[in-house]
C-alpha cells in the first residue's frame, strides 16, 4: 500500500512535458503545472503559446513566477520518498534491472515505468494488427478458394449440361430419321398408286375390256415407325458418358485433396482419434465404391486401409 501511496503522489508531482518530478513548478494562467525550463523551451520552439494540455491559447506571453506551494510540496515528497527508501532497504540505492535512478531523489522515476508500460501496449497493439493482417489473409486465400471451385464447377457442370443436351439432340434426331424413313415409303406406295390409278382411268375411257396389270396392294401397308426402347437407349447411353465424367471428376479431386495432404499422428486411446479414422475410412470406402464393381470394392478398400 506504501508502494501505491508513493506512486499516487508522485504522479501528482510530475511535469507533463518531460513527466519528471517538478523542478521550479510554475503554473500558468489555465491552472495547469510545468516545470520552468520546460514550458519556457516549449514556447521557444513553438509561435504560439499554448497550453502543451489543454491547448487553451494566450494572446500574449505570460509571466512565469515559481509556485511557491507547490515548489514545498515537492521537497516534501522528496524528502519523504528518500527516508522510505532508506529505511526499506540499503540495497534499494542501487537500481533494480529496468529502473532508473532520479537525479533528485533515491527513488526510481516513474518515467521508466511509464516507458515500460508504452512499450507494452506497443506490443500489444503491434500484436493485434499482425492478427488483422492474418485474418484479412485468411479471407483473401479464402476467396481464390471459392472463385477457383465455382470455376470448377461452372467448368464440370457446363460439360455435363453439353453432355445432356447432346443426348437429347441426338433422340430427336433418331426420332426424326426414323418419321422421314417412314414418310418417305408412304409417299413412294402413294406414287406407285396414283401411277395405277391413272392407267385404270386410261383403260376405262377407251372402253378396253381388258385392265391393265397392276400390283396386289392386299398385303403392302406402311407400318409406323416403333419407337418404343429409344429414349430408354439414349438414357442408358447418357448415363455412361455421366459416370464417365464423374469419375473423371473424382480424379482429378483426389489429385487435388493429395495436393493438400498432410501427415496426421493418430492416437489410438483417443476416441476422437479413432472416429477420425473410421470418417476417413469410411469417404474412402464410398469413393471406391463410386470408381469399382462391388467384387473390387473390398479388396481395393482393404489395401487403401491398410496404408493408412
Amino acid at each position: 500500500m506504501a508502494a501505491v501511496s508513493i506512486l499516487q503522489s508522485e504522479d501528482q508531482f510530475l511535469c507533463s512535458i518531460c513527466l519528471d518530478v517538478f523542478t521550479d513548478p510554475v503554473t500558468i494562467p489555465c491552472g495547469h503545472n510545468f516545470c520552468k525550463n520546460c514550458i519556457t523551451d516549449h514556447w521557444n520552439t513553438n509561435d504560439q503559446y499554448l497550453c502543451p494540455l489543454c491547448k487553451e491559447g494566450f494572446t500574449t506571453r505570460p509571466d512565469l513566477r515559481v509556485n511557491t506551494f507547490i515548489s514545498e510540496m515537492v521537497a516534501q515528497f522528496r524528502q519523504s520518498a528518500q527516508q522510505k527508501a532508506s529505511s526499506s532497504s540499503s540495497e534499494q540505492q542501487v537500481s533494480k534491472p529496468g529502473e532508473v535512478p532520479c537525479d533528485v531523489c533515491t527513488g526510481t522515476k516513474l518515467k521508466a515505468e511509464l516507458g515500460k508500460t508504452e512499450a507494452e501496449i506497443q506490443q500489444m497493439i503491434q500484436k493485434r494488427r499482425l492478427k488483422i493482417q492474418e485474418i484479412k489473409h485468411s479471407v483473401d486465400l479464402s476467396e481464390e478458394d471459392a472463385d477457383r471451385e465455382i470455376a470448377v464447377g461452372v467448368q464440370v457442370f457446363t460439360s455435363l449440361k453439353e453432355s445432356v443436351e447432346r443426348g437429347l439432340n441426338e433422340l430427336i434426331d433418331t426420332i426424326k430419321e426414323k418419321q422421314k424413313t417412314t414418310e418417305k415409303q408412304a409417299k413412294a406406295f402413294i406414287k406407285e398408286l396414283e401411277q395405277e390409278i391413272s392407267e385404270l382411268m386410261n383403260v376405262q375411257s377407251l372402253n378396253i375390256q381388258q385392265p391393265p396389270p397392276t400390283k396386289d396392294w392386299t398385303e403392302v401397308s406402311v407400318r409406323p415407325s416403333s419407337y418404343e426402347g429409344t429414349v430408354v437407349k439414349a438414357v442408358v447411353q447418357l448415363e455412361e458418358t455421366l459416370s464417365k465424367e464423374m469419375k473423371k471428376l473424382l480424379e482429378a479431386e483426389l489429385k487435388r485433396v493429395q495436393q493438400y495432404a498432410v501427415d496426421v499422428t493418430l492416437d489410438p486411446v483417443n476416441p476422437t482419434s479413432r472416429k477420425l479414422l473410421s470418417g476417413t475410412k469410411l469417404t474412402v470406402f464410398v469413393m471406391l465404391r463410386r470408381e469399382h464393381p462391388p467384387r473390387q470394392v473390398s479388396t481395393q478398400a482393404g489395401r487403401v486401409f491398410r496404408e493408412m
